[in-house]
């Protein structure tokens, strides 16, 4: 085995720092590459400093939804005229249907010649008191004992010499109560002795009441 000397040890030692110094050497950085390090230093210091832009937003469509909706309530404001408009020319042209049918209804129930010769001899005449009476009260006991479906309620009974005026109506909080109701009080009442007495005759009648104007006479 060989020993080493002081020579070889000594030799041995200056290698090392040779490489060692080689080594620092070329990881070193040179002057140019120190140089641009301390500028790119600098310029991310100035990057840093500076303020940050901020973005403006912009307020136009905000603007322009805010006009659309405004323009949405104009028009919803609008078609809300124009549909009281339309109610109020509805409301007129029913006012006058209404007013036509009146008219109407009221030359319908106009008196005809011979209801109107009745309706004069009645004014014209006086009240014969026993006949009238016992006429009047013969009416009213067939409305109690005869034997109606749905039985009318007498409004006015009046009769003077020969003439009688009758009124009835349709009984209250009954919409069953129709035509054929009255229809079955006069075919009951021509059965009764008292109503044949009567020659002569004229009526009007609707579903809620019926008017009768008798005369013994021919």
């Amino acid at each position: 085995m060989i020993k080493n000397s002081p020579l070889s040890l000594l030799l041995a030692f200056i290698a090392g720092i040779t490489l060692a110094s080689g080594y620092f050497f070329l990881t070193a950085p040179t002057p140019s590459q120190q140089e641009a390090n301390v500028e790119l230093i600098q310029t991310q210091s100035k990057v840093s400093k500076e303020p940050v832009e901020v973005t403006q937003v912009s307020v136009l469509p905000t603007m322009e939804v805010e006009k659309e909706s405004a323009d949405s309530d104009l028009g919803s404001d609008h078609s809300k005229e124009q549909l009281q408009q339309q109610v109020k020319e509805l409301e007129q042209a029913l006012a006058v249907q209404k007013a036509t049918v009146k008219s109407y209804q009221k030359q319908l129930r106009a008196p005809s010649d011979f209801e109107q010769v009745l309706l004069d001899k009645f004014d014209e005449q006086t009240r014969n008191e026993e006949w009238a009476y016992r006429t009047e009260t013969a009416l009213q006991d067939f409305l109690i004992t005869a034997d109606l479906t749905i039985t009318p309620e007498l409004v006015s009974a009046q009769c003077k010499t020969s003439v009688c005026k009758f009124e009835l109506v349709a009984p209250k909080d009954n919409d069953e109560f129709d035509h054929r109701q009255w229809r079955e009080l006069n075919d009951k009442l021509v059965k009764q002795e008292f109503w044949q007495q009567f020659k002569t005759s004229t009526s009007s009648s609707s579903d809620d009441d019926l008017k009768l104007l008798l005369s013994t006479e021919p």
